[in-house]
């Protein structure tokens, strides 16, 4: 009766494995570990030594960090970034996905040309600053 239950278990697992992984919008196959989520400390620009990172893994729509890189999208001249084909069409069509506001200044930043990092209120949401100042001046007064 345990051996069954174990073998039931074991079965179980591997079929909500194989069930929920995701599968490459090209259907490309990727090498084994390729598309695990890297810390964001390792993406930290050494010569800036501060928290930003790399824009192609961060989907521009969702304004969330991904981890992986995403599907580049190059609208006049800059690449912007989505995760999915729906959030391709975005950046094509809708110019406010392109842009958000520098939480420091209020000005508009082109997410192509800002200086993305992590929020600190978390759930992988990203904030786009004008340039690394701007990042340096709002965390040092928004330090928790």
């Amino acid at each position: 009766m345990k051996t069954s239950r174990k073998y039931l278990f074991i079965s179980a697992l591997f079929i909500s494995a194989f069930i929920s992984s995701c599968k490459n919008q090209d259907n490309k196959k990727e090498p084994v570990g390729t598309n695990q989520i890297e810390s964001p400390t390792k993406m930290i620009s050494k010569s800036a030594q501060a928290a930003k990172i790399e824009s192609s893994k961060v989907c521009y729509v969702n304004n969330k960090f991904m981890g992986i890189d995403q599907i580049p999208v190059v609208f006049e001249g800059k690449t912007y970034y989505g995760c999915c084909p729906d959030c391709v069409g975005k950046l094509k069509s809708i110019r406010e996905v392109r842009y958000s506001k520098d939480p420091l200044t209020g000005k508009e930043v082109d997410k192509a040309l800002a200086y993305i990092v992590l929020s600190p209120q978390g759930n992988n949401d990203v904030l786009y600053f004008e340039s690394e100042q701007s990042y340096k001046k709002y965390f040092k007064f928004h330090k928790k």
